[in-house]
């Protein structure tokens, strides 16, 4: 058991009821820079950060009074030229245990999973960023192209255009994703009536609605002035209208709805595909969460869409709900509070 202590990669510590190290792990020398003898002499609650003393104290408290059970943390600690270090923390107690009589803490160095991260946002942007020009370009085209054209011909126009369309969402979602992670994302409020700018949105989806051969009731009421950042609710709206066609089959029904309920405003879109299994909805807002079943089988996504617009939804003090069953279609539902007069009144 020591031979396999002595070589892990995370740090070791085994620590007494009373909490002081019994042992560290020869690991403390590359990851803290400390010899194990040294980092034992120091004491345990000297290797963390201050900001996080009062945390790991807490922890071992918990730990103490729990014995056998698993704690976890993400904390920062001291490397001995005392640079803090991100690590994540597992604790469990194993003062029964006879072969252990500790409690055993494993660190694990987050810088490594840190870096990567930081570099796949980076990539990310990079690549979203420069998709957009020429995605910009097709779609003002497919636009002209759809208006000029033969009527024979403006099918194909609109599929460029819807394709086009499909992947700058893609696009925009993954760069908000990037900026999410990096704590980057920004949301612009101010007073809005969004009616007339989610009836253009609905506009833009006649075209998708006629090549899927499904059926698009668009039901806005006049609505009052909402704080908010209009295009990214429009952002919102425009992810579950393009989940809603994706997954509706042709002879179906998409219907947008938009009204005022006592001090809220509600979006609604609902559809009436395959629908989604209750076990499954819990994952719709995760990141890259899909709903895995026949009904999503064959069908693209990153399954970003959702995850977004969770965010953007709670950033406006809101919330997004959804209502499904198999066989029965889905229904979302976005609830925001309301702020100011109605525009006419």
């Amino acid at each position: 058991l020591r031979a396999l202590l002595e070589n892990a990669q995370d740090v070791i510590y085994v620590l007494d009821s009373q909490g002081l190290l019994r042992f560290v792990s020869e690991s403390a020398r590359t990851v803290l820079g400390y010899d194990p003898e040294e980092a034992k002499a120091l004491g345990a609650w000297d290797h963390v950060h201050p900001e996080d003393r009062p945390r790991a104290q807490d922890l071992f408290a918990e730990l103490l009074a729990r014995p056998g059970e698993v704690r976890r943390a993400e904390l920062k600690v001291l490397h001995c030229d005392g640079t803090p270090i991100p690590v994540e923390a597992w604790g469990r107690n194993l003062l029964q245990d006879p072969r252990i009589r500790g409690v055993v803490v494993t660190l694990r160095d987050l810088r490594p999973r840190l870096e990567a991260e930081r570099l796949k946002g980076e990539f990310i942007a990079a690549v979203s960023h420069e998709l957009r020009t020429p995605l910009a370009v097709i779609l003002g085209l497919a636009e002209l192209l759809k208006e000029e054209v033969p009527e024979g011909a403006r099918e194909s126009a609109e599929l460029i255009l819807e394709a086009a369309f499909r992947l700058k969402t893609m696009v925009d979602n993954l760069l908000d994703t990037s900026r999410l992670e990096a704590g980057r994302f920004e949301i612009a409020r101010r007073p809005v009536d969004l009616r007339p700018r989610l009836l253009d949105l609905a506009k833009s989806f006649q075209g998708v609605a006629r090549l899927s051969g499904v059926a698009f009731r668009v039901e806005v009421e006049p609505l009052p002035l909402l704080e908010a950042d209009p295009e990214r609710m429009l952002q919102v709206v425009g992810n579950l209208l393009s989940n809603a066609f994706k997954f509706t089959p042709p002879g179906g029904e998409v219907r947008l709805r938009a009204l005022a309920q006592g001090e809220a405003l509600v979006l609604e879109v609902a559809d009436t595909g395959p629908g989604i299994p209750e076990e499954e909805l819990p994952k719709l807002f995760q990141r890259y969460g899909r709903a895995q079943g026949p009904q999503t089988r064959g069908v693209a996504g990153t399954g970003l869409g959702l995850f977004i617009s969770r965010h953007i939804v709670e950033a406006h003090g809101g919330r997004i709900l959804v209502e499904s069953r198999p066989g029965q279609g889905t229904t979302f539902r976005v609830i925001l509070p309301l702020y100011g007069p109605h525009p006419g009144g």
